[in-house]
């Protein structure tokens, strides 16, 4: 489902299983940079106003990887959890996103960020994989390094 006024640059690609029922959800006003790429077996949520740059990757899924298994390409895809990005966020220039990962509200993901783990609401991320590097203090009105809450 696409939300009202959003915006996604030439190419960009969505894929979705053709079995069982998918869900990709993408919240009004959100944009998404060209060449985009999103992977979604199980479920994907983009919420409200949020930027997806150029080249960013967001999967829910992964290739089995039984090394007695057929050829990888052959196994079964797997899903790994479903992925939200809360409303206001910021994935940078090649951001990934890998499954099961939530991101809270307003949070900023860095360009090449691998973010493996979720993150709550006004969290800055940054690295491969990511951590978090600073968050957004509502009673200093700006951005602190995530180890100084004061």
């Amino acid at each position: 489902m696409l939300g009202e006024r959003c915006e996604i640059l030439p190419d960009s690609y969505i894929w979705t299983r053709e079995s069982g029922s998918p869900q990709i959800r993408i919240g009004n006003g959100t944009y998404i940079g060209r060449h985009f790429y999103a992977t979604v077996i199980q479920g994907i949520l983009i919420g409200k106003r949020c930027v997806l740059s150029d080249y960013g990757y967001i999967t829910d899924c992964a290739h089995g990887l039984d090394p007695h298994g057929d050829f990888i390409l052959h196994q079964p895809l797997e899903s790994k959890g479903p992925v939200e990005i809360g409303d206001g966020c910021f994935l940078g220039f090649r951001a990934v996103i890998l499954p099961g990962v939530t991101l809270g509200p307003h949070c900023v993901v860095g360009a090449n960020a691998v973010v493996t783990r979720s993150f709550p609401a006004y969290s800055m991320v940054a690295g491969a994989p990511a951590r978090a590097i600073k968050t957004y203090s509502t009673e200093l009105k700006q951005w602190v390094a995530a180890d100084r809450q004061d």
